[in-house]
């Protein structure tokens, strides 16, 4: 029996919780069933190195000059023979400068789609694993039995444009996303698709998890008080600059701890003139991208995560799995993975509402030993969750 051609469409493989998620789907995959190619925008990222063997990872979409800042990236493709997609990307440049997050994502398309190569083989399955470009190449520029798309956030808290991404989603033959809530948010947004919309929830591998986090480095700076730690891409979405001045505030009441973020994004020089502003530099450590962030997740004494919105949070997940003490702001799908004051904490989405969840759990050893205790009586591990991927994989 041959195997089915599987293609894995994706932006880049930079350590967010997308990426993440899918090697981790990479690296579960019968590949006895599947041969899997994987597609690219830029082959770059700290995860491309846990891409398996097995896969076959395709030249990327956008040479690495395209993902130069616009400045740099035109001048680099004129020298090197490419005066079209010089030109393409100085337009998909202003076009990202106005507009929400969904609409910024089709003025965008509407240019790279009139340059950007269609895929080259046919496929049994093809699976788009995040919003935007993955989508609509997946939709426009693939020849398969099967599409697949994956949203992995609250649709209606993401700024998504749902009358631009309606003509894409409902040429799917599944969209996927990682949540009950998200599931709900997609079938008010899309009605007419709602028996195509499915969850698949993110795939954790609590063994694996505590396996890695007795492997490498992790917080060696000697430091003695409260550790604070968020793995989080630097952007707007994960709410960092609202738990600043919780932190500045923590600061000037005289508690004694650190704050440690792990991550690399948009909002980093921001984020950073924060801190200088607020005068944080001997509590705000930014470790910059780690392959590795268990140890250092282990290691904590509580650990934050201030989203804006989620789908359902992977770096939560993984928290959880290590019993660490949690807090969470109170986006959209906070409740399906805290029971607030049981496991954790779910305080207002405000520097007030971060601040007051911070001094109760700096100040309380047996609440967050209480919380501990209740995340190690949890199972955390769902392999089984890709034999949802396999069905959708196999419809006919």
């Amino acid at each position: 029996m041959s195997k089915k051609k599987i293609l894995f469409l994706n932006y880049s493989l930079h350590s967010g919780g997308i990426e993440k998620s899918l090697v981790t789907i990479l690296s579960l995959l019968d590949y006895d069933k599947y041969d899997v190619d994987l597609q690219l925008f830029a082959n770059e990222g700290l995860f491309l190195e846990r891409v398996p063997k097995q896969v076959n990872l395709l030249e990327p979409l956008f040479p690495k000059e395209y993902r130069l800042n616009i400045r740099k990236a035109f001048p680099a493709l004129m020298k090197a023979g490419r005066p079209g997609l010089a030109f393409g990307r100085l337009m998909v440049s202003f076009a990202g400068l106005r507009g929400t997050m969904g609409e910024r994502l089709g003025k965008m398309w509407n240019i790279e789609r009139r340059f950007v190569r269609p895929a080259e083989k046919e496929y049994d399955a093809a699976i788009a694993f995040m919003e935007g470009q993955p989508i609509y190449y997946c939709v426009t520029k693939v020849h398969s039995k099967v599409k697949i798309g994956f949203i992995h956030g609250d649709y209606e808290a993401m700024g998504l444009n749902q009358s631009y991404d309606r003509s894409y989603v409902t040429k799917l033959d599944a969209l996927c996303t990682v949540s009950e809530s998200c599931l709900a948010s997609l079938r008010r947004v899309f009605p007419e698709i709602a028996d195509k919309c499915h969850v698949i929830y993110n795939i954790i591998s609590a063994r694996f998890l505590r396996e890695l986090a007795e492997q490498g480095e992790g917080f060696h700076d000697e430091y003695d008080g409260l550790r604070i730690l968020s793995i989080a891409r630097l952007s707007h979405q994960k709410g960092l600059d609202i738990a600043m001045p919780a932190i500045a505030a923590l600061k000037q009441k005289g508690f004694r701890f650190r704050w440690y973020i792990i991550g690399v994004g948009p909002e980093e020089e921001k984020l950073k003139a924060m801190v200088q502003e607020l005068g944080l530099d001997d509590r705000v450590f930014f470790l910059g991208e780690r392959a590795n962030p268990y140890p250092y997740l282990k290691q904590c004494d509580v650990y934050l995560q201030p989203s804006r919105f989620e789908g359902k949070s992977i770096a939560v997940d993984e928290a959880m799995a290590l019993c660490r003490p949690i807090l969470l702001t109170n986006f959209s799908t906070a409740a399906d993975q805290i029971d607030s004051g049981v496991n954790g904490l779910i305080v207002p989405m405000t520097s007030e509402g971060i601040e007051q969840g911070l001094t109760q759990l700096l100040t309380d050893s047996e609440l967050r030993r209480s919380f501990s205790d209740a995340l190690s009586s949890g199972t955390y591990s769902n392999e089984s969750e890709i034999q949802k991927l396999y069905a959708l994989i196999e419809q006919e």
